[in-house]
């Protein structure tokens, strides 16, 4: 790996966050080759590079993918940089998995506070759940029971995966080699879809949505968010490669919200009003995608960047974003995986081995973009209009 950039392990980062996102199940062990390469980084070139890679790996699988299942990889994107800057130390693994827990344990604390307050419908509902089941079964369980068997449940999943993130990182990075991967890929110039709107209007517009669905479940304020969504959509020259994603996860949300309604005794009406609910969060983030397409979103999150360059970590999460083009490298990445699986012995040791291998060599082989033109963006009165358009359904809090 050449010591001097972060662009080829955070490239293949990408390639790795992005299929743990895609895969229905198991995205946590898709994601971990993703975390060594961030992990070497830091390893190589301390906690500021480590923490840049990793920043530049989560904007870019947002631009290719949009906020959708983003916790998926979030979790290794955080803990990656520290466990590699340990690793350089020689800190001894418990001590390793003790940070890694700490991280993991904190971020899924907030991801279980979100479904059970804005999900769930609230504490009492998800107590009212846990409650009903239990009466299947002949057992009592009370809102603090809920609640402690939910930090149990995350505590053992926590222990587990932060150990096997550890050591698979301790082993990529122990077995990571400066050997030659053969011939480089050539460098791309990114391209990407333009949408009708300004990107940065598109964003500001899905805020202001997101900040309105969790204000409130009433049927008014749904209603309009709806309709607003569904004319905005209508306007925007779309880029809908990523809507099957987005339907199946909003389909899944709902689902689980439905479900934990009824079963927690909050009736049909409120039941549905909290699906609904939860399938609009995740179609605005698929909508952000795509009207403002990869291209759009990466330009805004560069930006964002430019104005918080002071922040450690921000100007060189800058130059690696620069750098990482994944866009039509992707499907490349994957053949050259499959490849070096190719003949391994389907035993979890070798199997493991051929992964670390390919991002060792996917790493080294990987050549920076072709800079792209900087896009000359104007907010015009259509994206005003935009704006004013996701603002309208505030009304119905007010009515």
């Amino acid at each position: 790996m050449p010591t001097s950039s972060s662009s080829g392990p955070a490239y293949v980062a990408t390639v790795s966050f992005v299929a743990s996102r895609a895969v229905p199940f198991g995205g946590f062990f898709v994601a971990l080759p993703g975390g060594v390469a961030l992990a070497r980084v830091a390893q190589r070139r301390g906690l500021r590079h480590g923490f840049g890679a990793s920043f530049a790996t989560l904007i870019e699988t947002i631009a290719l993918m949009g906020p959708a299942r983003f916790g998926v990889p979030f979790t290794q994107a955080l803990s990656a940089p520290v466990l590699g800057r340990m690793e350089s130390r020689s800190i001894a693994a418990p001590w390793q998995v003790l940070a890694c827990s700490a991280i993991r344990l904190f971020q899924n604390g907030l991801g279980s506070l979100f479904f059970i307050f804005i999900i769930a419908g609230g504490l009492d509902a998800y107590a009212g759940s846990a409650r009903n089941v239990a009466d299947l079964v002949g057992l009592q369980v009370g809102p603090a029971d809920a609640l402690l068997l939910t930090f149990a449940g995350l505590l053992v999943w926590t222990i587990f995966a932060s150990t096997v993130q550890v050591t698979v990182y301790r082993r990529g990075l122990l077995r990571w080699e400066r050997s030659p991967a053969g011939e480089a890929a050539e460098p791309e110039e990114l391209s990407g879809h333009r949408g009708r709107f300004d990107p940065r209007a598109v964003a500001v517009a899905a805020a202001i949505g997101f900040g309105l669905l969790l204000a409130s479940t009433e049927w008014p304020l749904l209603a309009g968010v709806a309709a607003a969504l569904a004319v905005a959509w209508a306007l925007s020259r779309p880029d809908n490669s990523t809507v099957p994603t987005g339907l199946g996860l909003a389909a899944l949300l709902a689902f689980g919200a439905l479900v934990f309604a009824l079963v927690g005794g909050l009736g049909i009406e409120v039941a549905l009003r909290r699906a609904l609910r939860a399938a609009l969060l995740v179609s605005v983030a698929t909508w952000l995608r795509a009207a403002a397409g990869a291209s759009g979103l990466r330009e805004v999150a560069r930006r964002v960047l430019a104005r918080l360059r002071f922040v450690p970590g921000v100007p060189e999460a800058a130059r690696t974003l620069d750098e990482i083009g994944s866009e039509g490298r992707l499907l490349a990445a994957g053949r050259s995986l499959v490849d070096r699986l190719s003949g391994v012995p389907r035993r979890p040791a070798p199997f493991l081995d051929a992964v670390l291998t390919w991002v060792n060599r996917e790493s080294s082989s990987f050549r920076p973009a072709l800079p792209a033109p900087v896009p000359s963006l104007r907010i015009r009165a259509i994206d005003l209009a935009l704006v004013l358009l996701a603002t309208a359904p505030a009304a119905a809090l007010f009515a």
